[in-house]
């Protein structure tokens, strides 16, 4: 048998087509693209950022609990900027001390001021979209403090919302600005429920307006009912009270109504105010609030023995 021996141009041949082939398969081989693994990868930073913008939220209610005592500085930008309707700060460092002086936790605080109080209504917004932008946090809230350095300690109140703009800053989300809005000077007028921004000198009306001594006024002749205020608007209050018993009466001529109610509740204790209503139909009625529970509490248990 005659030894096969390969031909040269064979061998050549062979050795072209696997060159190439190679050179060919090797690009799909390595750069292989794998849509799943990519959708997971953009779905684990998604949920980073919306994890991130929940515990930003959490954090807020915790600050307005303790009234920022401490201020978790380290969820804020170095150079976040703070407006209200008085005041405009740039930077965490002047956005703590301005807060630390109305807690009355500087010296200058501790001259001024007296029983700050801020009372979170709610937290909404944050919202995360497929391209990761973040949506504004917006928090209702009530702030209450008192003039201490005035003798007679006036006490101003606000309510508003607070917008708060966040952003990723080495891949962690911060608060980078926040503006607040006042219900009883920035509400536009034309029922909206939207705010705009007033020349601060309408604002610092408002604030010295409310410093103002009150003058001689009529001591009310019972205890007012406990209330938390919701909205202090212009020229009105919202505010929610408690659970309460009431006794309701119709009457023509307001002395008979309070002279009817004075008998029914003789001996029992009254809170102020007294209601009047007047009906459809012009009929009137007057209730005195004798008793009220506030929550988690049993109602019955702040009515006098007499009435039961």
């Amino acid at each position: 048998m005659n030894n096969l021996r390969t031909c040269p141009v064979i061998l050549l041949l062979i050795s072209s087509i696997s060159h190439y082939a190679e050179a060919f398969i090797s690009p799909f081989t390595i750069r292989q693209y794998n849509p799943l693994t990519t959708l997971q990868a953009s779905v684990a930073v998604s949920n980073d950022v919306k994890g991130q913008v929940s515990v930003i939220k959490r954090v807020l209610a915790k600050e307005y609990t303790s009234f920022f005592d401490p201020m978790e500085t380290q969820y804020y930008a170095d150079d976040v900027t703070f407006e209200d309707p008085l005041t405009s700060l740039d930077g965490v460092a002047s956005y703590q001390k301005n807060v630390d002086m109305l807690a009355g936790r500087t010296l200058m605080g501790s001259i001024l001021f007296d029983d700050a109080k801020i009372n979170l209504h709610n937290v909404s917004g944050g919202e995360v979209d497929s391209n990761d932008e973040i949506s504004d946090i917006t928090t209702r809230w009530t702030l209450r403090v008192t003039a201490k350095i005035l003798p007679w300690k006036p006490t101003a109140t606000f309510s508003g919302i607070s917008v708060y703009k966040l952003g990723v800053i080495d891949n962690s989300v911060k608060i980078v600005g926040q503006k607040d809005y006042w219900d009883s000077i920035n509400l536009r007028p034309d029922a909206s429920g939207s705010y705009e921004k007033v020349d601060k000198s309408i604002a610092l009306d408002d604030f010295l307006g409310q410093l103002k001594p009150g003058g001689l006024q009529a001591q009310q002749s019972a205890a007012e009912l406990p209330y938390e205020l919701l909205r202090r608007g212009n020229g009105y209050e919202v505010r929610r009270y408690p659970e309460t018993v009431v006794v309701e009466a119709p009457y023509t001529r307001r002395d008979e109504g309070y002279d009817l109610l004075g008998s029914v509740t003789r001996g029992m204790r009254q809170f102020a105010p007294a209601v009047m209503t007047v009906g459809e139909s012009k009929e009137k009625s007057m209730c005195w609030y004798v008793g009220f529970a506030l929550p988690g509490e049993f109602l019955f248990g702040y009515i006098e023995s007499s009435i039961l």
